[in-house]
């Protein structure tokens, strides 16, 4: 029976090279099992679809474990929940070994236990497009004083350029009192600098306290970038990306930071839809301008779908309102196509406070990457690969990584999870979270705890 319920020997073998849980791998191929199987459990709750894959093969094949047909069957039901294509192959091949009560039963212990686990990524995608998860900025207060960071002499001095992407929280006098960078490039370069130019911004006084998100670039002349481009294309393509697609999270996390300041053009969720095992070109990462369009303004954005007759085929509201429904004409669009719309900032790249015009938008054109191309399919493995920097970085924009990172008593996620009750006035809520927070390690500065008092 045994034979019968094998994978072929090419499948197990592909399989296995291209196993993102590169420890893991290894172990297998040396033929250690409990090591491999203990690798492949401690990814399984980050929802990785493949250590649920490789969980049910080696179920039904005896390997670290008796062989355990139902359990296996169990993993294949995660592998396809999950998105891994070869789960239904192996679903099909255990069907006619499992009565219907073992299957009902094996329903009822996933119900059980998927709650505790991060959703799928394309699970996460949807929930973003969901109105509760939107964050209206019309309602949040503007800046009316913004400081530039200071550049790093020696980062200037060596031709070094990069970002730094901060969160920071805003109290109703309108100051910052407390900023922390989420994620670098180079890792800690732009750090301190950014922080410090942050806390001295002026924000317009608010009834409520609220928090921010924003990435600060760093960049020199325009020569200067164009061979700064260059260096760090030869080193997504010849250093990061072979040890990514191996599997190594530290490389897939290498592979998102290079991606995201490489197309900087990159807007909206990924494409799953789209994949492709060539590796990116400097030339696929050139972007259209933006355009202003002249109409009434409005204070939404989102991205629009238009089909060759200038129908609105999708819309997706980022922020705010939008005067537009699927199947309007949009008149203003010339061709087919993905666009953001989105407020025309009259003061964009000037170092001064937003001022929106009234009478024009913001209109880009989208192209759509195949998902290898794109920060976000890599910063997921990344995630999913059990590396904190990329859960951290994840947990900014899905509730799902937020959740489990808090059920880790990760310190920045409790510390961000009591700034977050604190500014939906939740008190004592916040307090009780700020203390787990410090007790887990979360650096506060004098000024966030007085908050807390």
């Amino acid at each position: 029976m045994l034979k019968q319920l094998l994978f072929s020997s090419a499948l197990l073998t592909s399989f296995f090279t291209q196993a993102d849980v590169y420890l893991a791998g290894h172990y297998y191929h040396q033929e250690k099992y409990q090591q491999a199987k203990a690798e492949f459990e401690r990814l399984l709750p980050l929802g990785n679809q493949l250590a649920a894959f490789n969980l049910a093969v080696m179920a039904m094949k005896g390997q670290g474990m008796e062989q355990d047909l139902p359990l296996a069957y169990r993993y294949f039901l995660i592998a396809a929940d999950l998105g891994h294509p070869g789960a239904a192959t192996g679903l099909n091949t255990l069907d006619a070994h499992l009565t219907a009560a073992q299957k009902q039963q094996i329903q009822q212990q996933l119900a059980l236990q998927e709650k505790q686990w991060v959703p799928s990524y394309a699970t996460m995608l949807e929930q973003r497009k969901s109105a509760s998860v939107l964050v209206d900025h019309s309602t949040l207060p503007e800046v009316i004083e913004r400081v530039e960071p200071k550049y790093p002499v020696t980062a200037a001095r060596k031709g070094t350029q990069g970002f730094a992407s901060v969160r920071f929280l805003i109290d109703e006098q309108g100051e910052v009192v407390y900023a922390q960078t989420q994620h670098s490039f180079p890792a800690g370069v732009f750090d301190e600098v950014s922080e410090q130019a942050i806390r001295q911004w002026r924000y317009q006084p608010s009834p409520d306290k609220s928090i921010r998100r924003i990435t600060l670039d760093f960049k020199l002349a325009v020569g200067g970038q164009a061979q700064w481009r260059k260096i760090l294309m030869h080193s997504l393509v010849n250093d990061s990306w072979p040890a990514a697609k191996a599997g190594v999270a530290h490389s897939q996390y290498s592979n998102a930071i290079l991606l995201n300041y490489l197309d900087q053009a990159a807007i909206g969720p990924v494409d799953l839809t789209q994949s492709t095992e060539e590796l990116p070109k400097l030339s696929d990462f050139k972007s259209e301008k933006a355009k202003a369009v002249k109409m009434p303004a409005f204070n939404g954005s989102a991205m629009l779908t238009v089909d060759p007759h200038k129908k609105l085929k999708q819309l997706t509201i980022l922020s705010g309102e939008v005067p537009f429904a699927e199947g309007d004409t949009l008149s203003f669009i010339n061709k087919a196509g993905d666009y953001k719309i989105a407020p025309w900032d009259l003061n964009y790249n000037t170092g001064k406070a937003p001022l929106y015009a009234k009478d024009k938008m913001y209109l880009k054109q989208i192209h759509q990457r195949p998902k290898e191309w794109t920060d976000e399919y890599w910063l997921d493995q990344a995630a999913r690969n059990g590396l904190l920097e990329a859960q951290r970085a994840r947990a900014q924009f899905d509730q799902g990584w937020a959740h489990y990172l808090q059920r880790q008593n990760d310190p920045v996620a409790l510390g961000w999870q009591a700034i977050q009750l604190l500014t939906e006035d939740k008190t004592d809520e916040a307090k009780a979270v700020f203390s787990q927070a410090k007790a887990a390690g979360f650096e506060a500065t004098a000024e966030l705890e007085i908050l807390f008092q």
